[in-house]
């Protein structure tokens, strides 16, 4: 689930296009409207599978270009979550509140962290550099706990593997 919700609404990204002389046209809408509802970060073959659900004409130049101007307005990010996936691009509808992205290097989980933490981050680079953040991106990449578990199963330990020799000999 998105970390907002009903924080931006259309009405609200159609005077944001507005005062950046751009139209709010019905496929911005659903990019958006997309992106604002997706449980996880989405590729754009994942966006224009969805958009094409509502409106079958839509094509992939439609959600490139698009996507572009949401990132200008500022109401989407692009990420690429470590290239966990190779090379791929994740989108999502730009959070209020600064988080990180977890991603597991082993099965390719990715998810989201906030902590009070990184906003003392922020104001500590403010008061000691003097320096205006207006976003903040971590990314962090480790081995979650089910891939952790899974391995600590799975793996014969070494004395199941003498057993094993011996049992063979």
């Amino acid at each position: 689930m998105p970390l907002i919700q009903d924080v931006r609404r259309q009405r609200d990204l159609a005077t944001l296009a507005r005062q950046n002389g751009l139209r709010l046209t019905n496929q911005r809408k659903l990019i958006f409207s997309i992106l604002e509802s997706a449980p996880t970060h989405l590729n754009v073959k994942e966006i224009l599978a969805q958009a094409r659900k509502v409106d079958p004409r839509i094509d992939l130049v439609t959600i490139y270009r698009n996507l572009a101007v949401l990132k200008k307005l500022g109401v989407v990010d692009e990420l690429d979550l470590l290239h966990i996936r190779g090379d791929q691009h994740y989108y999502e509808a730009k959070q209020e509140r600064a988080h990180s992205h977890v991603a597991c290097l082993q099965c390719g989980k990715v998810m989201e962290f906030s902590s009070p933490a990184m906003d003392k981050i922020t104001a500590e680079i403010r008061d000691e550099l003097g320096f205006d953040v207006t976003f903040m991106r971590m990314e962090v990449g480790g081995i979650c706990a089910e891939c952790r578990r899974k391995a600590r199963t799975s793996k014969p330990t070494v004395e199941k593997q003498l057993a094993q020799r011996r049992k063979a000999s």
